[in-house]
């Protein structure tokens, strides 16, 4: 005769084994600012076989805020929608101010545990202050995974192609006009595609449907030829082509980057809009399947970030960073018939801000 193991015995026992090991975590919340640093004491887990620390969760995403419009001149802004796909996910945003000096960038880097590089409009080259700040950003990151301290970067658009031009060493002339202003595609997926880990993380209804539906809401008049990360030996070797979109003129342009040995990966597209922008000036698409998209978008990259241990010193700090301390501002609402506007929300800062003086 088969013996039959009780369920309820064996399932107390499996607790007991989880437990006993450490890989699960029992322990109550903090409830003071000196306890704070010790609940984050870091464990291991095994992850691709290699020891990963312990999941993160209370994850702050890094946001970096650009000059130009809607901010008025001598401040920045940040657009709402990239603070409520972290948000979306599970995690808090902080926001990175694009002017500050490299020593506050890298306090600020030691406190976030991921960085989103946010679309918009901004000279990608040296000596601007959203390129400048992002290189720093970029730098830490390399820095910090090579010593083993997993931290994750997101660049959509604009910051999608920051990260190409950093990591070709610097190179603007790479990034060539296209014609894709609010001209959401389906993407096409190349070679690399299936070895993708931010592809194959994703639900497989999620990637068959940006492989054949316009899900991806592309909005850019700048980009690159897949040709070009051939060519230039840095961006190679950093860099697989996940997938190409195509133009209103029939011209292909690299759509989704991931690195090759760093958690980085860039989209020429913009995940967060089909969820949190509403503007009648773009075609952006929020039927069901697509607000899948932005959500298992966002699950990947805070999931990411929950790997990385960074963490405020105290938390007055924590408080004092959290994107909570500002407003946003209602920028989507027309003043006149025809006014385009491009943001529902949009957080504004003043220069010289800085949460971390």
């Amino acid at each position: 005769m088969t013996s039959i193991i009780p369920f309820r015995p064996l399932l107390f026992a499996l607790f007991l084994f989880l437990w006993s090991t450490n890989s699960i975590d029992c322990r109550p919340l903090p409830t003071s600012a000196s306890s704070f640093s010790s609940w984050f004491t870091p464990k291991l887990y095994q992850h691709n076989s290699q020891p990963i620390l312990n999941l993160n969760l209370r994850p702050i995403i890094g946001v970096l805020s650009q000059s130009g419009e809607p901010a008025k001149h001598e401040e920045s802004y940040i657009a709402a929608s990239y603070i409520k796909y972290v948000e979306l996910a599970g995690a808090r945003a902080v926001p990175i101010f694009h002017d500050l000096p490299p020593s506050h960038l890298e306090r600020a880097f030691k406190t976030i545990n991921g960085l989103i590089l946010p679309g918009g409009g901004q000279p990608l080259e040296p000596g601007h202050t959203f390129y400048d700040a992002a290189s720093v950003l970029y730098k830490l990151a390399i820095q910090a995974n090579d010593n083993g301290d997993f931290f994750p970067i997101h660049g959509t658009c604009l910051g999608f192609e920051a990260l190409a031009i950093i990591a070709s060493g610097d190179n603007s002339t790479i990034l060539t006009k296209f014609d894709a202003e609010d001209y959401a595609q389906p993407l096409i997926p190349t070679s690399g595609a299936k070895k993708s880990k931010l592809l194959s993380s994703l639900p497989s209804s999620v990637v068959k449907d940006l492989y054949t539906k316009p899900y991806a809401m592309e909005n850019h008049e700048h980009g690159f030829n897949p040709d070009v990360f051939r060519e230039n030996p840095q961006l190679a070797e950093t860099f697989n082509i996940l997938t190409t979109s195509i133009d209103r003129k029939g011209v292909e342009y690299v759509s989704t980057i991931e690195a090759k040995d760093y958690p980085f990966t860039g989209t020429q597209w913009h995940p967060e809009k089909n969820i949190f922008e509403w503007t009648p000036d773009l075609h952006i698409r929020h039927e069901p399947a697509a607000i899948a998209v932005t959500q298992a978008m966002a699950n990947y990259f805070v999931g990411e970030a929950r790997k990385n241990q960074h963490q405020p010193e105290s938390i007055k700090e924590e408080e004092r960073m959290l994107i909570y301390n500002w407003k946003p501002k209602y920028t989507g609402k027309h003043t006149y018939e025809g006014e385009e506007t491009a943001f529902e929300q949009v957080y504004v800062f003043p220069d010289g801000s800085d949460w971390s003086a």
